[in-house]
């Protein structure tokens, strides 16, 4: 079977050079080395959605996806990320249906995205992690999705939802990996490949730095992991 590949990327119009830049050595890096190294045939295609509607543009991004019939992964990489060339190698080769990485906050104190599969804190990555974890949720930012996982989960699949514990909304990934979990594909966190990602903001967010320092006159997400998670 073919790895074939549609790299998508939602954007509001603000696309970083260190994302243009990553990309075209994940290109320059695809077309010399086999992703899976017993399958010779592969491809890549791209496409962009520009808008403010981050949920409507995932989901029309998927739909075009979809409509691939040879297409067998999506990798989604937000506009905002840097990240190495061999980052979506390593993360294909663990044959996971949802293999994603763990990324920074852009902003001070910049928590770790991933949560854990009990809800109750975030999963940090370190200088001691390694391989694959199970998540309940990890963003978007750079993330691996089989094509089957799309095809079993059911429109809206990023619709925004309300935690009446926080009084806020969660964002648009978290209700896909809730509903993929529920279909029976887990959501894995890849170590390895988030200590080749960074994700740009005001500064380069790194998985090995700390920020906690900066946090003077930030304010903090108000969504703690159980209220980010929840789905209320």
């Amino acid at each position: 079977m073919p790895f074939n590949v549609v790299v998508a990327t939602p954007s509001t119009g603000q696309c970083k050079s260190v994302y243009a830049f990553s990309l075209a050595r994940l290109v320059a890096y695809f077309s010399q080395y086999r992703v899976l190294p017993e399958v010779p045939e592969q491809s890549m295609e791209f496409l962009m959605l520009e808008g403010s509607g981050i949920s409507s543009n995932r989901e029309r991004l998927t739909n075009m996806a979809l409509d691939r019939p040879t297409m067998t992964h999506m990798l989604w990489i937000d506009e905002d990320m840097g990240f190495t060339m061999d980052t979506m190698h390593i993360m294909a080769r663990r044959r996971q249906p949802i293999v994603g990485c763990n990324y920074r906050m852009r902003c001070p104190p910049a928590e770790f995205v991933a949560v854990s599969r009990d809800k109750k804190s975030r999963i940090a990555t370190t200088k001691e992690s390694s391989g694959l974890e199970e998540a309940t949720y990890t963003g978007f930012g750079f993330c691996l999705v089989e094509r089957k996982v799309l095809e079993t989960v059911p429109k809206p699949r990023y619709l925004v939802q309300y935690s009446t514990t926080s009084d806020a909304y969660t964002t648009e990934d978290n209700p896909f990996f809730v509903a993929a979990t529920q279909a029976g594909f887990p959501c894995f966190v890849d170590h390895d490949a988030s200590k080749r990602i960074w994700h740009q903001g005001n500064l380069n967010y790194m998985w090995d730095e700390e920020y906690s320092q900066l946090n003077k006159g930030f304010v903090k997400p108000t969504d703690s992991p159980q209220e980010s998670t929840d789905g209320k």
